[in-house]
């Protein structure tokens, strides 16, 4: 999904396949256009947000900001053969060969995108994690891990506790969880699990699992990013929001576009 100045862009195929498009230039400003791509698992919006800027630029509009609130390929922020192919490098090298005046995302789940990307310019979801803790008052702060303590603690005093992982590095799967912090406030109360990335939710899942082993109340959850596929079978031939586990799940539309009453989009880009 592309939007200019806030208005869809629409693009259209020809049978073959091709891109086809027309862009309304009375939508454009004289100063701080925004360009937003909230991405929709769909590699032809690269080659779409390529058409559109360049088109732009055409036309002599080249004050313009990227809104990225989700940067494709971040996953992939490193490579550890010849073989691997530096996907984050490449779309970052596309993203600044655009020039765009700023690069304004949300919440990066790695620091070496917002390193290759030229004027990026980081919000993070500070506002949106206080309004999950006020909405559900003297509840605990919890990370899945050691990345996101280290990510978010900061803004932070309240107090807080976060999982320490045990990885098999063969087969990379997680073998268990271990709490560390406050852990001697969870039984008996209400738990927030902060995040950046939710997929199919195995990590958040072992986390749930092992916090309400402890004794914790409710699980609620802030995730800035939260794909669709959380809503697949995964887990014993369910999803993490087919169980108990999980009471609510607050998210952005990043990149979400399903609907379940466990989830609520509380920001909009």
């Amino acid at each position: 999904m592309i939007k200019l100045n806030g208005e869809l862009c629409l693009f259209k195929y020809y049978n073959d396949g091709s891109t086809r498009a027309n862009i309304d230039l009375n939508l454009c400003r004289d100063k701080n256009n925004q360009v937003t791509w909230l991405y929709d698992n769909s590699n032809e919006e690269i080659v779409e947000l390529y058409y559109l800027v360049q088109h732009l630029h055409e036309h002599n509009v080249t004050d313009i900001t990227l809104n990225l609130p989700y940067i494709v390929n971040a996953r992939q922020d490193r490579v550890k053969s010849n073989n691997e192919v530096f996907t984050l490098k490449y779309f970052a090298d596309l993203i600044n060969f655009l020039n765009f005046k700023k690069v304004h995302v949300y919440d990066p789940h790695s620091p070496v995108s917002t390193a290759l990307i030229n004027h990026s310019e980081i919000e993070m979801p500070v506002m949106e994690m206080i309004d999950v803790l006020n909405r559900h008052n003297d509840a605990i702060l919890a990370f899945t891990d050691e990345g996101g303590y280290k990510r978010y603690h900061s803004y932070f005093q309240t107090p807080f506790i976060f999982g320490i992982k045990e990885r098999d590095w063969e087969t990379q799967k997680i073998t268990s969880l271990r709490i560390a912090g406050a852990k001697h406030m969870i039984a008996g109360h209400d738990i927030v699990i902060c995040d950046d990335i939710l997929s199919r939710g195995s990590t958040l899942y072992l986390t749930a699992k092992t916090l309400k082993e402890i004794g914790a109340n409710h699980i609620y959850c802030w995730i800035s990013h939260c794909e669709n596929t959380v809503l697949q079978p995964h887990l014993n031939g369910q999803s993490l929001l087919d169980m108990d586990l999980i009471d609510k799940i607050y998210t952005t539309n990043s990149i979400w576009r399903a609907n379940h009453p466990k989830v609520e989009v509380i920001r909009n880009f």
